[in-house]
Order: structure tokens, then C-alpha cells, then sequence
């Protein structure tokens, strides 16, 4: 046990003695120590130059300074010392004046030192539970702080801190060369759909630490998510050295891993970039990057290409999907579906979030994969985001005015960081409400972690109107982006919703990821904001979130996205879930 640092600040000349001597034992024992200031004024002195005093005992009535000042000038440092006052004058109006200057106790002399003891005990307590949280609460940080640049499957770096590096590399004089490598792998999907998600997950950490031992010290890898990579090489030498890098990874990635008892060959198509000065972002690398590797899959897989200009030539298509997407915002070619939300507590389903979906004229279903980007890019998100409060806002209205079924379910609404810098969002989402006469407290409205470092004043002013007009606010994929941590409470936020890696990574055997996920609960209702897991698909992971003391689940245990039709089902038969 720690030795405990006691301050007695008191003008009687006794008192060193008398507390020397009633507590000798522990003194002795290394327990406690204690220091002596005769005043306000010195006691300041002793804390300047000893700063791990643990508790202050201090009487009111002193020359120079007396405790009730002293009091006043420890709180102005926003010291976390635990104060006990021990005064001849007991009277209430000095009891208040102490207590209101933050005393952690109040005394009357003459001492009680058995009281004084006990006194000192509960304070020391309560230090060492502070202390104890505050360690927890560090290495809860810590852990998440490494969460938010590492990828949850491979411990790659994640895309996150593959931004922040090369944004840095940007800022260099570009007197040196540097290689991006984009890699695809080439048939993952195949393998992924054949032999199952865990197989799959165990070929990603196969190739991961084959390209991490390929690249040793000569360059960082980061995995991007899926079956995609990324890989920096700086200083460079010349672009001769970063294709003789390409081809040595293709050959390794061309040699078979065996995955239980298959003999699997993965192969990838690689684009390279050669770093120049017409770069001055790292979106703009990542751009050509990834023409360079869908021209090199086009090539037919397992080759790489270094980009060239021409190969732009290709955004024409890209430029179409633009178009057709304006079209389609004002036809039927756009629906929702509703993936149920259900509560751990009732087993009933108590929201759905609502997911966009494209059934183009010509080329059928369109991913969101491909034109949620295609919209960020052309603009469109925006008009595409009060399209979806629209829909929902229309079918809630129909649905409130059919049956009661309905009434006090929460829709979830994804908002791009896009929409979050607009300074009137508020007041066009009133607008919407307004005209369909629907509550607020019944949209929550998702936000993706990474969000809430870009344009903080603006995105944070607007979260403020958001939830001031009733608008409950929710984090999505939680743990996959770099929120900062010490500012994580300053936002309006209701629900965290925990990344469906952290909940795969649960059922793989790691004790870490199940560690992971329960520390971020316990964040959450410290904080005091409810909890939704992504991604349930198994009856153990269900088990696991509700002795983990989750709040709600989401996932395909339960059901897929389905139709407004089939979600009124669900709520008018209102099984029990689980």
C-alpha cells in the first residue's frame, strides 16, 4: 500500500506533537506521513512544492491566511485534495462556508482523534476508488485510442491513420519520392461466400501477415476494410524500385494458404502510385490509386498497373451513374427498407433504421456501396438525405394515422458529415416534420464516428439545433473511426452503435475483442447513452451482448432489411424475439 501524504495546517503549537503521537503506529507502519504549515499562506507554499498530498487538514482561525482562504485558493488550482476542517468554531454559518468551499468533512476541536481518524480513512477511500476509475478509464482510452487507428480483424493500421500519414507526407517538400500501393484481393468474395466469414477473416489475417512480412521495415500497411489494402513506401529511391516491390508482393500473394483442411489461392490486382507534387491530398492518391487497380483487375486480375492519366478516362462512367442518380430522386427508382432494432430487455423489436436502396431502369439494383459515394462526390447527398426524411416522414404519417402500432417507435435516419455542415439542416428537418406532423423524438439520426472531427464548430452547432428540436442522436460504427475520446461526452449523443467487426471478433475466440466490447458499453452508460450492437448473426453473440449488459441489437439473426410492408407485420404481431 501506498503511503498517504497528509497537510495539517494549524497555528497551535501542540498540534505537530499530539498528531505525531497518536499516530506513531502508522507512522511507523509507513501508512501515513505527515506535513506541518502553520498558516494558509505556508500550507500554499508546501502544496507548490509537494504535489502529492493526498488530504488537507486545515483549521479556520490562522494568522496570515486562515482555512476558509486556504480553502478558496486550493479551489482555484482545481486540486483534487480531499479537505477536512477542523475549527473550535463548529457553528452552522462556518460549517457552510467550509463545505460551500468544497470541504470534503467538518470537524469541531477539541479532537476526536478516533473521529479524526475515521475521518481520514473515508477520505483516503474515496481517493483511491478516484484513482482506481480514473487508471480504468485511461486504459479504456488507450485501448480505443489504438482501436481507432488499427483495423479490429488484421491489427493493420486502418484508413484512418493512413490519412492522417500521408497528409503529413504531404506537408514535406516533395523533393522525395513515395509509393502508394492500392491492392484488391482478387478472389476473396468467391472464397468468402464458399467457405464461410471465419474462414474468410482467417485468410485475411493469413495475408495480412504475409505482406507484413514481406514489407519488414520498408514501408506501413493499412487495411482499408473488406478485401482491401493499402500500402505506403516512403522515400523511395525511383519508380523502378516500387514495381520490383509489386511484383515480389505479387508472388507471394500468388503462393496458396491453407485454411483447415483447403488449399486456397487468392492472387491480387495491384495500382500503384508514384508520389509528385500534383498531389496535395490524400483523397487525391487514394482516387488514382484505386483507378490504377481497377485498370489493373480489368487487365485480368493478379497484375498491378502504375496510374496514368488516361485511365481517368473511365470516370465517364462514373460521371453517368451522377446523372441518372439526379433522375432518380425524383422518381420511384429509390426505396427504403427497415432493418428491425429490438431491445434486449423486451425481446420486442422498438425501432427500425431505415436503409436507401436504387432499382435502376436499365442496370437493376445499385449498391449504396456504389452510389452513396457517387452522391457525396456529385453533391447529391444532401437533396438524397431530405428525399429519405421525406419517405420516412410520409410512411409514419400514413402508418400513425392507420393503427397505433406504430406510435413510439424510433426510426433511425443516416446523416452524412456532408449534411452536418450545413448551418440550416435544423431548420429544413423542422420544415419536413412540420409538413407531416410528426415528432422529432421519434428519428434518431446516425452519424458516422469519423464525422466528428471534421468542422467540429459547425457539425457541433448543428447536433446542438438537431437535439434541441427533439431529434435523438446516435454514433454508427463505433470503434472503427478517430473520434476523440476526451471530447466524446461534448456531443448530444443518445446511442452508440458498436461496429459489426467488434461483434464477429466476439465469437472468434478473442477474450481481447470481447474485453473491447464491454469496456465500450461501459463508456456508454457512464456517459449515460444506450447501446446497439451491429451485426448480430449468431445466437452466441446474442448471449454475449446480453451478458454484457447491451441495450439493443441489430443483425440478420433477427431479420434482413425488409419493406414498410413487412415492418407493419412485425410490429402488429409483436412476438417475443428471443
Amino acid at each position: 500500500m501506498e503511503t498517504a501524504r497528509i497537510l495539517v495546517v494549524d497555528d497551535e503549537q501542540g498540534m505537530q506533537r499530539l498528531i505525531r503521537q497518536r499516530f506513531r503506529k502508522r507512522i511507523k507502519a509507513q501508512e501515513l506521513t505527515f506535513l506541518f504549515a502553520a498558516n494558509g499562506l505556508e500550507a500554499l507554499q508546501v502544496i507548490k512544492k509537494e504535489a502529492d498530498i493526498d488530504v488537507i487538514i486545515t483549521d479556520i482561525n490562522m494568522p496570515e491566511m486562515d482555512g476558509l482562504s486556504l480553502l478558496r485558493n486550493i479551489a482555484e488550482t482545481e486540486a483534487e485534495y480531499k479537505t477536512i476542517v477542523v475549527s473550535a468554531f463548529g457553528d452552522i454559518p462556518n460549517i457552510r462556508a467550509a463545505m460551500n468551499q468544497g470541504a470534503f468533512d467538518f470537524l469541531t476541536k477539541p479532537i476526536d482523534f478516533y473521529d479524526l481518524d475515521t475521518t481520514i480513512q473515508k477520505a483516503l477511500g474515496l481517493i483511491r476508488k478516484i484513482q482506481s476509475r480514473k487508471q480504468e478509464l485511461e486504459q479504456l482510452k488507450d485501448q480505443l485510442f489504438y482501436q481507432a487507428y488499427h483495423d479490429p480483424l488484421t491489427d493493420l493500421y486502418n484508413r484512418s491513420w493512413f490519412f492522417e500519414r500521408v497528409s503529413t507526407l504531404l506537408e514535406r517538400p516533395q523533393s522525395e519520392l513515395y509509393g502508394v500501393l492500392f491492392i484488391d484481393l482478387d478472389r476473396f468474395k468467391l472464397i468468402n461466400d464458399s467457405l464461410g466469414h471465419l474462414s474468410g477473416d482467417k485468410l485475411l489475417k493469413l495475408v495480412s501477415a504475409r505482406m507484413r512480412e514481406q514489407l519488414q521495415n520498408t514501408g506501413k500497411i493499412a487495411r482499408f476494410g473488406g478485401d482491401e489494402f493499402i500500402i505506403l513506401l516512403e522515400n523511395v529511391p525511383s519508380k523502378k524500385v516500387v514495381c520490383e516491390f509489386a511484383d515480389r508482393l505479387k508472388q507471394i500473394l500468388d503462393i496458396p494458404f491453407y485454411i483447415e483442411d483447403y488449399e486456397v489461392f487468392i492472387g491480387a490486382s495491384i495500382g500503384i502510385i508514384i508520389g509528385s507534387k500534383e498531389y496535395t491530398k490524400p483523397e487525391e492518391l487514394l482516387r488514382d490509386a484505386d483507378i490504377a487497380m481497377y485498370s489493373a483487375k480489368s487487365q485480368g486480375r493478379g497484375g498491378y498497373q502504375v496510374f496514368d492519366p488516361a485511365m481517368q478516362v473511365s470516370a465517364v462512367e462514373t460521371l453517368q451513374l451522377q446523372n441518372d442518380l439526379r433522375r432518380a430522386l425524383e422518381s420511384d427508382d429509390l426505396y427504403l427498407l427497415y432493418q428491425p432494432i429490438v431491445s434486449l430487455l423486451t425481446g420486442h423489436v422498438d425501432g427500425f433504421e431505415v436503409l436507401t436502396r436504387w432499382r435502376h431502369p436499365q442496370r437493376g439494383a445499385i449498391s449504396p456501396i456504389t452510389f452513396i459515394p457517387i452522391a457525396e462526390e456529385a453533391g447529391l447527398i444532401i437533396p438524397l438525405g431530405l428525399w429519405v426524411l421525406n419517405a420516412v416522414c410520409d410512411r409514419l404519417s400514413q402508418a400513425q394515422i392507420r393503427a397505433d402500432v406504430w406510435r413510439g417507435i424510433t426510426i433511425n435516419v443516416n446523416v452524412s458529415a456532408l449534411q452536418l455542415c450545413q448551418s440550416d439542416l435544423a431548420e429544413k428537418m423542422a420544415r419536413v416534420l412540420n409538413k407531416f406532423e410528426i415528432s422529432a423524438t421519434q428519428i434518431k439520426l446516425e452519424i458516422t464516428e469519423s464525422c466528428l472531427l471534421d468542422q467540429y464548430d459547425v457539425q457541433m452547432s448543428t447536433l446542438r439545433s438537431l437535439k434541441n428540436l427533439g431529434f435523438k442522436i446516435c454514433i454508427d460504427d463505433f470503434g472503427t473511426g478517430y473520434s476523440s475520446l476526451s471530447r466524446l461526452h461534448e456531443f448530444p449523443i443518445d446511442t452508440l452503435k458498436i461496429d459489426r467487426y467488434f461483434i464477429r471478433e466476439m465469437t472468434s475466440g478473442s477474450q481481447f475483442r470481447v474485453e473491447t466490447v464491454r469496456m465500450i458499453i461501459t463508456l456508454a452508460h457512464t456517459l449515460g447513452m444506450d447501446v446497439v450492437a451491429e451485426g448480430v448473426e449468431t445466437a452466441e453473440q446474442l448471449q454475449q451482448l446480453q451478458a454484457l449488459s447491451c441495450d439493443a441489437i441489430q443483425g440478420y439473426l433477427f431479420s434482413k432489411p425488409v419493406s414498410h410492408e413487412i415492418a407493419d407485420s412485425i410490429l402488429r404481431n409483436r412476438n417475443t424475439l428471443f
